[in-house]
């Protein structure tokens, strides 16, 4: 149930191989469950002030309601690690053609048919631009009740979407932000302040609206200036993973939180997807 372990192919062929894996394992649990970490945190406390309902973007399984039972599994959009499921397409497809596949299970315009209140989206620049396609085919009436909460450059939108946008920015990491974090739980945080901070103000204004009102609040605030990570050797990376690794669960993703957020150590992704699988292979050969 890893990405890493698919075959080379077709985005269909990888598709249709992935979704006989699905189907034959037993659910781990319900999505709040399975998925951890701060994003579904923020995203779950916000979905509770709004009294919304929560959906998961997922690479693995398509759009998964909070409360659905899912199995455990690894893939991702993201590029740099081991299941990064984009290489393993042979003829050049993208993010958004493997979510063409796995969206044909629920899609976003039958959510906006189904809910008459806002759709917010709040998702990195990845997975956003895995679904901007299907964002933008819904209909205008549907369109209007969107808004996009990323802090990702708007260049990944198609034009169609741009109006939508509330233009959350490195403000919401500085020192006078109320709820400051790390580049992969932003869009979860800006989920949350738009929904306790902006929502409240103007329930039902439009897009602009909300986009100004959110510059007044963040108009005094000052940008995040991060410090410089200490830089280590192969070595001394692959031994702190080694003494961390119980305690993330094995976890690449929470191993590199750990180095960058916690132990402030520079390490470029691609270079510790490297270092965490060369760990994994020992552990498994022991």
């Amino acid at each position: 149930m890893s990405a890493r372990n698919l075959p080379i192919g077709s985005a269909q062929a990888v598709n249709a191989e992935w979704a006989s894996r699905i189907s034959a394992v037993q659910p781990a649990g319900s999505a709040g469950d399975v998925y951890c970490g701060r994003s579904i945190v923020e995203a779950s406390s916000a979905t509770r002030a709004a009294a919304g309902n929560l959906y998961v973007v997922s690479a693995g399984l398509g759009l998964v309601c909070i409360e659905e039972t899912i199995p455990s599994y690894n893939l991702t959009v993201t590029k740099g690690g081991p299941d990064y499921i984009v290489e393993k397409f042979s003829a050049g497809e993208t993010s958004a053609d493997w979510w063409r596949l796995m969206s044909n299970r629920r899609s976003l315009s039958e959510l906006s048919d189904r809910f008459d209140g806002l759709i917010l989206v709040a998702l990195p620049s990845p997975y956003l631009r895995m679904i901007a396609h299907e964002l933008t085919e819904l209909r205008e009436s549907s369109l209007e009740r969107v808004r996009i909460l990323s802090g990702s450059d708007n260049g990944v939108l198609p034009s169609r979407l741009s109006a939508q946008v509330i233009p959350y920015d490195g403000r919401l990491d500085g020192p006078q932000s109320p709820i400051r974090g790390t580049k992969s739980d932003f869009a979860s945080r800006a989920l949350r302040h738009f929904v306790e901070a902006i929502l409240p103000e103007a329930p039902r204004a439009e897009a602009a609206s909300h986009a100004k009102k959110l510059e007044s609040v963040m108009a005094t605030w000052d940008r995040h200036e991060g410090r410089p990570g200490t830089r280590m050797s192969d070595t001394e990376i692959k031994t702190i993973a080694r003494d961390n690794w119980a305690r993330v669960g094995g976890s690449s993703t929470k191993l590199l939180r750990l180095l960058r957020d916690e132990l402030n150590i520079a390490c470029e992704q691609k270079r510790f997807a490297r270092l965490a699988a060369e760990v994994r292979d020992e552990r498994a050969s022991q």
